[in-house]
Order: C-alpha cells, then structure tokens, then sequence
C-alpha cells in the first residue's frame, strides 16, 4: 500500500477576521495534515501575530503576491518528493473553517482512485451555515462562475455524494503534489479568481479527474469576492475584483478551448459583457458596468498572453479539451437559469413574503384523535367564494356585458378610436416615421402613447385590433378591481367596497368612455385609483427619494400621454406647491428647504414635459390642444351636462339616467373631515371639468369648433366622489342610530334612493341601446371598394354631422384607407383654400373648386351617406366634376383635371401628372415639380446625386426645379426626427434608470446576505 503524506498550504492576506476560527479548525482535524506551511502575502492587520501565536511556520512575501504565486511558493519550499510517498497539497484559505472530518473524509475519498488527483469540500456560508455556496463549480459559455445551484439554496442534503466535476474550490481543495507540479500549479496570468477553474480544466485534459466529496464541509466568507478586503496583487487592474473576475473568466474560456469555437466564445463573452454593462447601469452602478468592458478590453489588447497560454495547454495536453463539455452548461440551461432569476426575483418583490409563512399552523393538541380519518372532509369554499361581494359585483357585471358587448367582438372603431392597424410593426414604423400620408401629409411627431398600445399587442401575439377589442371588453372589469383594491384601503366593509367599485365602473364617465371609443380616458379609468395608491404627502416633498419622484413622473407621463389634460392639473398642482412652499420659507427664495423642495417638484414637472417633447412645445404655441383628448375629435355634451358628472356626446348616457356622484360629493363635503378632504377636491375638478366642458375648440384636423370632451376631469372627480362615499358609509350606520333624526338620514336616504334609481336605469340602457354605441365592429370600409385599392389616391370625404341639433357637414381627406390609430393626433388642419373650395362645393359658388383639388393632388370626392339631395345636385350641376358610382355608402366623383402625386409644368405652362414609383419620377424635361404634400422643409428632390432648389408655390405645396430630362428622386429627410427620437430615448432611459432601484456593491451587502 502506497504511504501518503499531506501538506497543508495556508494563504494569509489581511485575514485576521476570520483566522482565529480557520486555524482552530485545522488543529481539530480528526486526521491532521502531516506539516503545515503559512504563506503571508503582507498582512497589515494582526494575520502574522495570529499564526505566531498559532506555532505555525510561516513565511512572509511582498504585499503584491498573488494567490498562485504564494501557493507556487509554499511548494517550492517543501522536501523533495520521497519515492514510494504519494504527497498531497491541501491548499487552504485564511477565510474558509473546515469541519474537524474534512480531511479525513477526502483523503478517504481518493484513496484507491487513482484517477482522482483533486478533490474539494462542499462549500457552505461562512453566516449562514445552511446556504449552499459550491458542490463543484464550473464555466458557462459567457464567462459566469457556474455552480448549478439556486441563489441562496438551502442545503438539505440534496446533493449529497461524491461527483466528479470540471472542479472544485481552491478553499480546501485536496492536490496531488506530483500532478500539480507535472502541470505547473496555478497559471501565474490568473492573480486570483478562476484559477480553480482553470487548473481543474487542465486536470482534465491531461487525463486526469476532479471530485467533489460533499461529507467534507467548509465554511467560506468569500472576502476578496464580496470586496471584504482590498484586492491589491500585483496585476490586478484598478484593483476591482468584478474587473478581475471577468478578465480571468475571458482568459480561461479563450486560454483552454478548442481553436475552432474561438470566434463564437469571442462574440459571446463581449455580447455578454455589454449587457451585463447595460444591467448595471439601469442599477446605478457604473463602475460594475465599466468593470465589464474594460475587463474584456484588457485581455484582448494583451493576446500574446492568450497565445502563450494556449501553446503551454496544448503540450499538457493528453487528450481533447473537449472532453469538459459534460461539465460546462448548455445554452439552453444557462438562459432557462437566468430567467429563473429573474422570475424569481420579481416573485419576491411581489410576494416579499413566502405564503407557506402565512398558512395557519395548527398544534397537535387540536387534533381530534376520535376523527374518522376516512370520513371525507366538508368544505364549503365554492359556496362562499361565490357569496363574496366582489364575486357578485363581478357577476353582474359579466351578465352586462354579454348585451353591452355583442357588437363588439372583432375589429372595433367609431367615436374617437380609429381603425387598428393589423400588426405591431405598423405602430412602430408610424412612430419612427418622419413623415405621415394622412390628409395633405403631416410632419407632426407621432404620439407617444402609440407605443404603450405597441407594446400592449405583443400580449395578444402583435394582433392590434385583438388587443384593442380587449381592452374595452375587460375595461369596466379593470376598472372595477382597481377600485376595489383602492377602496378596501377605505373600509374593512366588502360590500361597501364592491357596490362602491361597481358604481366606479358604471360610471356616466365609464360608460361614455367605452361607448364612444375614448382610449385615453379608458385608460385613465382604469389605472387612476392606482395611481392615487401611490400619490402619497406632497406637501412634505423634501421626504421622498429621488427615485421615487421619478417613478411618479413616469407613471403620470403614461397617464398624460393618453390624456394631455392631466398637464393642466399637474402645472396648477405644481405652482399652487411652490407658492405654499414660498410662502411658508418666509418668502425667501434662498431658504435651503425651499430650494430642496423646488428642485425635487421641479423634477416632477418637467420630467413629463421632456418626455413629451417635441409635442408638449406645441401646448405653449397652442394651449388650446391640451383640451383635446387622442383620437378622433368627438364633442362633448357641454357645461350643464357635466355638471352632473356625464361629459355628453356619442354613446353617453340620456340625460334622464341621473348619476349620484353630483349629490356624493355634496352630502360626504358636509360629513366626516376624511370623507371632506376628498369631496374637496372632487368638487373642484367636477367643477373644472364643467368649465372646460362649456368651451369650444378646433382640433385634430377638424375645421369646426366643438364642446370640449372633459373626460380626464370627470373620471378624477368620479373616483374621488366614490372615495369620499366609501369613508361616509363606514361607520354612518353607527352614526345614524347614535343620533336624532335630522338631514343626514334625510341625505343618506336620497343617496341610497337616486344610486339604486342610477343602477337600473343604466344598467337596462347599456344593455339595451347602449350596445348601438359608436364604437362597434367594423366589417365594412367608410370608402367605396375601389377607392380603398388606390392607397396613394386622396379623396374629399363629406359626411353629415349633427350639433345641437342642427344638421351640418364637415370633411376630411382620405388617402385610400381608413384613418388609423394615432393619424388623427398628427394630422395637420386643411389650407383655407381647401375649406374655401369645399363651401363653394357645398353652395353652388365653386366653380374653380375642381382646379383647386386637381392642384392638391385630390382625385375624387365622396359625400357619404346619408347626404341631402340638394348637395349631390349641386356637385353633379358644376363643372369639372364626373359621377363615378352611387352606392348605399355614398355617392362618388372623379375630379375632371389630371392629377396625382407629383405633377410637372413645363416652362410654357402646360401640366402634366407625373407616375410616382418608389419615390421617383421621370421628368420629360426642364420645368418645375410640384408634390402635392404639405411643404416641410424635410422635404428634398434628387437629380443625379445632386438636390434641386425648393421653394413653396402658392398652395403651400412643395416646388423643385428641374432643369433637364432624367430620374428624379423624392425623400423627406428625417434628421430632425431621429434627433427628437434620440433625446427621447436619452430621456427615458435617464428616467427609467433614476425610479429603479439602486443595486448595492458587494461591499454594501451584510456579511448575512453575502453567505
């Protein structure tokens, strides 16, 4: 039988906190090691008095020596090798304790495995001594330390037993001496970290194989890795130990595998490297994402160490570095772990707590012994889940919408919402793009909330009308829930909270809302109480965090960008605060808590404001437009009707269906002081949205002035009148029977007798009429059939309007489709001269209104039905005008003059249309070409490379002058929107990364949270 003999390596390094317990742990080993050596790399802490103290020899090295180079060193200074003796290097660290079996148990584990020339213990926390820290450690492909295990996994013994693995920890790892230095140690390039990994790499491929023996523990702070000590080794760039880490990571994969997967292990350790950079900057740690990239920088700038390494392996080795494929993870594996994090931390921020903690535990001195243990058990839970108020409030509701919704599974548009387009490409390319062909074409940046619906799409696989449909299905259910988690906030009552949540959801706003289309507001509706949720003390603002004030800003940025009313309200909440705040600082606008209190609401102001750009200019150019909700401009109802908390319009409730929230606000201002703080508030925006709901505005493309929508104001005024009502109810029971009779029974009754009067009329109307809202299924096209083929052909549509009674018409131009989502928000107003054109239409006087159209590239004109006779006899009367059909939908004409597109006039005067391909022309010869698009300065024309002179013709068209024969090229330079683009997304992602939570670096962690 072979002798064995077992040398102890332990390296020292500023290691006093944990010495005492290392060293006592090396003594009490059941099987000691047969001398023991201390390499101290220059401890200035009390490490050397330790290991005096200790009796154990040691010798001293320069501060700068690395972890190879001492253990390289602690060899060299032992005997030679005896025949006949088989020597082992027990490498130890100043920060690992071992269990007093820990050698005994692996030298056992070697023994008679003679293929076995390394072996490492189980690695558990230094704290917590039930975290699994190793049990065998490998690579992943993109450079990651790989353990198999799960973050913070409990040991219970779950993988216990000897496993061959690519290799184990240097923290108490079990060496044959003769291999080690057969091998030449730990590769000098590798100052610390990944030298295990690497040196089990090379063990491997010499033919040789790695254990690990989990019946020997140990216990390891980790102090260089958790930045517990300074990483000061020579060769350790800035001294970063995430810098170093991944540095060696890079050298081991490149240094030990094979030539051909050099490229794709290149490729993914700096594909890796950026986006771990990326990560670390949404978590405000900079100095980890530089970490990344200059890790990989440094070694690729030195490759003559790569190269050197790779020649060194290659005569090492005896078969093919292949053969640690079974140790190394798939992709698959890695990406399936990663999104396991991730899903696992987002579980714990939404469950904090572990619902196991929460179950009831029951003692054993409850149990009923004389129980019929076969006798099934009786539950009652289907019976009282349905019992439950929420349940029935949500049942009722389903019933209702089964008649509400039944025009209304498919593609849906009409009131305010336009036609969906199919898929979520076309809302990205309508963002992106610089120009938009809607009406006489528009340079207007599109909407950012086109891109919340973009993204809301990929839920329902990138169909947009699916999405769309949806979400007014399930709206009144959102809007339900999310008031009730609100409300329950409120009271401990269920059933006040859900008839209060219902009352929410069949609101006059809600209704309105869904029945006519309005995007904005239904989303309003739905995530308001939420946002309230969250709202908090504005009043002490000092308090709040940054990144809270930033998370606020985005969450009304998303509310504002569906509803640009909401500016209003945030810039009269802001000023009315900085006033107060002034007021209350003496008036003296150095005072430091004013000047803290101003920036921090500063943020909150602005912060929006430049996510919106560049549209949130425009409000200041036109305050008008922060009046007009998304959309299709659709009036409302006016003051008197909001007054009652109806805004009026297509698909609203009749006036006769009386909500209570009017008389809510009134009767809970005159209750309790809670319930007054918000009926307060309620009160002034019912009021405010009268106001706004009684003035007239031109919007989105429309030339006629029309009632406000005041929808924002009214849902906010709505929620908070149901606020107010819910702290009223919750003790008014007690209140009443403690008092006389007086007006409160009088008002609590009224209140009780008009809600219940709300509910069946509304309910019955929505169900009945209400489902012939405007917002229906759309089978059929506004346009005739073969209008919608010619996609690039603009036609003047003339549709019948009614407002207040009285019959007019307005128009549009369509270009051979329907207006889709976001078109109307960016739709530039018609030119006089059309509007002028179109009333000589209407009223016999256009004679010249053909010429007009033919010069703005307008092909037909369409009046849709129902249309007065008087009209179409006026058309089919003028000249330049030829009857092309006469369908149900309406009648159509074909403007008599050529036109198109682009068309040329030669220097004699004559016109002719152009075909337009690909945004080219041919031009016949020298003149001039106008494109009938709205002049836009992005505008530019190509002959050979070279830009033709522009200019705008009386029309307000764009002009080119052509000067000979040839191709030419039309483009609309978007330079100034990928400008805006660009700040947009700096601006967002600033944002993004301010309201996340700030990562903590290693050394901010506890020494509990570490192990």
């Amino acid at each position: 039988m072979t002798a064995t003999r077992i040398t102890a390596l332990l390296v020292v390094h500023d290691g006093a906190t944990w010495l005492p317990e290392v060293v006592a742990s090396i003594t009490s080993q059941t099987q000691s090691a047969d001398q023991i050596l201390a390499i101290d790399t220059g401890s200035r802490d009390a490490s050397a008095k330790l290991l005096k103290g200790a009796r154990i020899p040691t010798v001293t090295l320069d501060r700068a020596t690395s972890f190879g180079q001492a253990v390289h060193y602690g060899v060299s200074q032992l005997p030679a090798p005896i025949e006949g003796v088989q020597e082992w290097l027990w490498i130890l660290h100043d920060d690992c304790a071992l269990d007093p079996h820990a050698l005994e148990e692996l030298t056992n584990a070697v023994a008679d495995r003679p293929n076995i020339v390394m072996a490492g213990p189980k690695l558990l926390g230094w704290h917590d001594r039930t975290h699994l820290l190793e049990v065998g450690i490998s690579i992943a492909t993109n450079g990651s330390r790989w353990t198999g295990l799960e973050p913070q996994e409990y040991d219970q013994g779950q993988h216990d037993g000897n496993h061959e693995v690519l290799s184990v920890s240097t923290a108490g790892a079990l060496i044959r001496r003769d291999v080690f230095e057969e091998l030449g140690g730990f590769d000098i390039n590798l100052e610390l970290f990944r030298d295990d990994v690497d040196f089990g790499w090379r063990v491997h491929s010499a033919g040789h194989s790695v254990l690990a023996v989990t019946s020997a523990i140990g216990f390891h702070a980790q102090a260089a890795s958790s930045e517990r000590r300074a990483i000061d080794i020579e060769g350790a760039p800035l001294h970063r130990p995430l810098l170093l880490d991944r540095r060696n990571a890079a050298y081991v994969l490149l240094a030990n595998s094979s030539w051909w997967k050099l490229p794709l292990l290149t490729l993914q350790l700096l594909s890796g490297a950026a986006i771990r950079s990326i990560a670390y900057l949404f978590a405000k740690l900079p100095g980890y994402a530089s970490d990344e990239i200059l890790a990989i920088a440094s070694l690729l700038i030195h490759p003559g160490e790569l190269l050197k390494a790779r020649k060194d392996r290659k005569r090492q080795r005896l078969v093919s570095s292949g053969v640690v494929g079974r140790f190394i993870p798939s992709r698959w594996t890695q990406l399936r772990s990663g999104a396991g994090r991730v899903l696992e931390s987002i579980r714990s921020r939404i469950f904090p707590d572990d619902a196991a903690d929460e179950l009831p535990v029951i003692s054993d001195l409850e149990i009923n012994e004389d129980e019929d243990i076969l006798e099934p058990l009786q539950s009652n839970l289907w019976r009282t889940f349905f019992t439950k108020p929420l349940v029935i409030a949500s049942t009722f509701l389903l019933i209702l919408t089964f008649g509400w919704t039944r025009h209304r599974w498919g593609a849906i548009s009409g009131g305010a919402l336009a036609v969906s387009p199919s898929g979520t490409s076309d809302i990205w390319k309508f963002f992106l793009e610089s120009w938009h062909h809607i009406g006489m074409g528009s340079n207007i940046a599109a909407p950012a909330w086109v891109l919340f619906v973009g993204a809301g799409s990929l839920l329902t696989f990138g169909s947009v009308p699916t999405f769309i449909s949806l979400l007014f299905i399930v709206a009144p259910f959102l809007a339900l829930w999310s008031a009730q988690r609100y409300l329950r906030t409120l009271t401990a009552s269920p059933v006040l909270t859900a008839i209060s949540a219902l009352l929410y959801a069949l609101s006059p706003i809600a209704i309105s809302a869904i029945n006519g289309g309005h995007l904005g507001v239904v989303l309003l509706l739905i995530l308001f109480p939420i946002f309230l949720a969250y709202l908090g003390n504005w009043q002490r603002v000092e308090e709040r965090s940054i990144r809270n004030l930033f998370a606020f800003s985005l969450f009304f940025w998303l509310l504002q960008t569906f509803n640009p009313s909401l500016l209003l309200i945030l810039l009269v909440a802001s000023l009315s605060f900085i006033v107060m705040d002034f007021q209350a600082a003496g008036r003296n606008f150095r005072d430091p808590l004013f000047l803290t209190r101003l920036s921090r609401r500063s943020i909150v102001l602005f912060t929006p404001l430049i996510l919106a750009l560049p549209t949130s200019l425009t409000y200041f150019s036109h305050p008008s437009r922060l009046l007009i909700e998304i959309g299709i401009m659709q009036p409302g109802g006016g003051g008197n009707l909001a007054l009652l908390a109806n805004p009026g319009g297509a698909g609203s409730l009749p006036w006769w269906s009386i909500s209570p929230i009017t008389l809510l606000l009134i009767v809970t201002y005159f209750s309790t002081a809670k319930a007054r703080e918000y009926a307060r508030y309620g009160i002034g925006f019912l009021l405010s949205g009268a106001l706004l709901a009684s003035l007239q505005v031109t919007g989105n493309g429309s030339s006629s002035r029309d009632f406000v929508y005041a929808g924002a104001f009214l849902v906010i005024a709505t929620a908070l009148s149901v606020m107010a009502t819910v702290i009223m109810f919750d003790d008014v029971r007690s209140r009443l029977e403690n008092s006389h009779f007086n007006y409160q029974h009088i008002a609590v009754g009224l209140v009780i007798l008009l809600s219940a009067s709300y509910t069946i009329t509304s309910s019955t109307w929505v169900f009945s009429a209400g489902a012939s809202s405007p917002l229906q299924r759309k089978a059929d096209s506004v346009l005739p059939a073969f209008l919608a083929v010619e996609s690039d052909a603009k036609t003047l549509v003339i549709r019948p309007i009614e407002d207040e009674g009285h019959r007019g018409l307005a128009y549009y131009i369509a270009r051979g489709g329907e207006v889709t989502l976001g078109q109307p928000d960016v739709v530039i107003e018609n030119t006089e001269i059309i509007t002028r054109a179109v009333e000589g239409l209407i009223d016999n006087t256009g004679v010249g209104s053909s010429k007009v159209f033919s010069s703005f590239g307008i092909k037909y004109v369409f009046v849709k039905n129902p249309a007065n006779q008087e009209l179409i006899q006026t058309i089919d009367g003028l000249g330049g005008f030829n009857r092309a059909s006469a369908t149900d939908a309406g009648t159509v004409w074909k403007v008599a003059q050529p036109t198109g597109r682009a068309i040329f006039t030669d220097f004699e005067g004559k016109q002719s249309v152009l075909p337009v391909e690909l945004g080219a022309v041919i031009a016949p010869g020298a003149g001039t070409i106008t494109l009938t698009e709205n002049y836009s300065q992005g505008w530019q024309a190509l002959a050979k490379g070279v830009r033709l002179e522009r200019s705008e013709n009386q029309y307000g068209l764009p002009e080119f002058k052509v000067f000979e024969p040839g191709e030419i090229n039309f483009l609309h330079d978007g330079t100034s929107r990928r400008a805006w683009l660009s700040l947009f997304l700096i601006a967002l992602v600033t944002s993004i990364v301010m309201a996340l939570p700030a990562g903590r670096r290693r050394r901010e962690l506890t020494d509990r949270e570490v192990s």
